[in-house]
C-alpha cells in the first residue's frame, strides 16, 4: 500500500508542474526597445525580436506581396534568470540582425519565406518546433504583415487555429 501511495504522490507532483509549466507565459518579454522589437522566438536565454519599424514592402501586386523585416538576436543575463526564472526586465544586448524575406498570397493565405535564395512555402495549420523546423518564421511575417499593412494577419480569415505571436495588446497599440 506504502508503494502505492508513493507512486500516486510522484504521479500528482509529475501533474501539477506539468499542468503548471504549460499554463506560464514566455518567459521573454513580449516587446523591447518601446515596443519596437516584437518577440518572435526564445530559448536558452537567447531572444530573437522582429524590429517593426523595419518592414519594407518589397512587392505590392494584389493579391501577391513581398515583405522583409529585420530580426535582431537578444542575449539576455542568465544571473537575472537564476535570481528570478523569467527575463521580463533582465538586462540585455543586442548581438546581430538578419533580414528575413516573406511572401503572401491573400488569395490563398499562404506564405513563403526566402532561404538560401530559395522560396519555400511555409504550412500556417502547424506547430513548428526548433527541431523540425524554425518556430520564429510564421510569427516574424505576421509581425511583419501586421506592422506594414496595420490589420490583422491576412484579415483574421486564414481558417488556421489563430496562434499568434502578436497578442490583442500589440494590435490595440497599432489601433487595429
Amino acid at each position: 500500500m506504502k508503494k502505492l501511495l508513493k507512486i500516486f504522490a510522484v504521479i500528482v507532483s509529475l501533474l501539477t508542474i506539468s499542468i503548471s509549466a504549460a499554463s506560464a507565459e514566455s518567459p521573454y518579454p513580449a516587446t523591447l526597445e518601446n515596443g519596437v522589437l516584437i518577440c518572435v522566438d526564445g530559448g536558452m536565454g537567447v531572444g530573437r525580436y522582429a524590429d517593426k519599424d523595419s518592414v519594407s514592402v518589397d512587392k505590392y501586386a494584389p493579391p501577391f506581396y513581398e515583405l522583409s523585416i529585420d530580426i535582431f538576436t537578444v542575449n539576455f543575463s542568465e544571473e537575472y534568470w537564476k535570481e528570478h526564472g523569467n527575463y521580463i526586465y533582465s538586462p540585455y544586448n543586442i548581438s546581430n540582425t538578419v533580414r528575413l524575406y516573406f511572401r503572401y498570397n491573400w488569395d490563398t493565405k499562404t506564405i513563403f519565406h526566402k532561404q538560401n535564395d530559395v522560396w519555400k512555402v511555409w504550412d500556417l495549420n502547424r506547430h513548428y518546433s526548433h527541431a523540425d523546423g524554425n518556430p520564429l518564421i510564421p510569427y516574424a511575417a505576421e509581425v511583419a504583415f501586421v506592422s506594414a499593412y496595420h490589420m490583422k494577419f491576412f484579415d483574421d480569415k486564414t481558417g488556421y487555429d489563430g496562434y499568434r505571436v502578436i497578442d490583442k495588446v500589440l494590435y490595440d497599440a497599432l489601433g487595429i
